[in-house]
């Protein structure tokens, strides 16, 4: 029964010790921005130290981003990968900028372009403050108390497993005769050093006491 129980124990926290290493990003499918999806997002323009446009939570920006079409192209560049609800700066230099065809913003051909606070609020209209897991994104306290608590789970487990082992496998992980180094049976009463049966057959054979402290059975 104890037997059994142990095993049980040991795949329980097994178990515990790998949610430890399971990507945030499989607890919850969290989107990411691709090329042709719908989009709502907010930042500030910034070029030649003029504010060009701002756009907020409160009004957005929405558009359907598209390679081809879409300008600047080092805007489009740093939207495709960002997952929702994640919020960056970028500066997209003079090459990437908009072109002397663009229809609102020709004058700003040749400029490096500043967007702050970049913020991908809707993917498909799938708003951000819908996501499961919002609140555990990389930075916010939530995600830093789960990383903690699950650090603390994996330790634990660790620890576990070790005595688990020892519990287990008592010939692999337990106590050594200091004589033959096969598994000990208990200590000499006198000096305190570990024997097996056949070697404190006669007694110790340091002190010479003939008293063996057996250790508790695991059985």
């Amino acid at each position: 029964m104890l037997m059994k129980r142990t095993q049980l124990f040991l795949v329980i926290l097994l178990s515990l010790v790998m949610v430890q290493y399971v990507p945030f990003d499989s607890l919850a499918a969290i989107p990411v921005v691709e090329d042709g999806d719908i989009l709502s997002f907010s930042y500030t323009l910034t070029a030649d130290a003029n504010v060009v446009e701002t756009y907020t939570e409160a009004v957005p920006r929405r558009i359907r981003i598209i390679s081809a079409s879409f300008t600047p192209p080092g805007l489009f560049n740093a939207l495709v990968g960002m997952s929702l609800g994640s919020i960056k700066d970028v500066v997209v230099p003079p090459e990437e900028g908009f072109l002397p065809t663009d229809d609102k913003y020709p004058h700003l051909t040749g400029l490096t372009l500043y967007y702050t606070n970049l913020k991908v609020l809707e993917i498909n209209l799938e708003h951000y403050t819908d996501l499961p897991t919002s609140g555990t994104e990389p930075g916010s306290f939530g995600f830093y108390a789960i990383r903690v608590g699950l650090g603390l789970v994996g330790a634990a487990a660790f620890v576990g497993l070790v005595y688990g082992g020892y519990r287990v496998y008592p010939k692999v992980f337990g106590k050594k005769c200091i004589v033959c180094k096969t598994l000990a049976i208990g200590t000499c009463t006198k000096c305190g050093r570990r024997f097996c049966e056949r070697c404190y057959s006669n007694g110790c054979p340091y002190c010479k006491a003939r008293t063996l402290q057996r250790f508790k059975s695991s059985s």
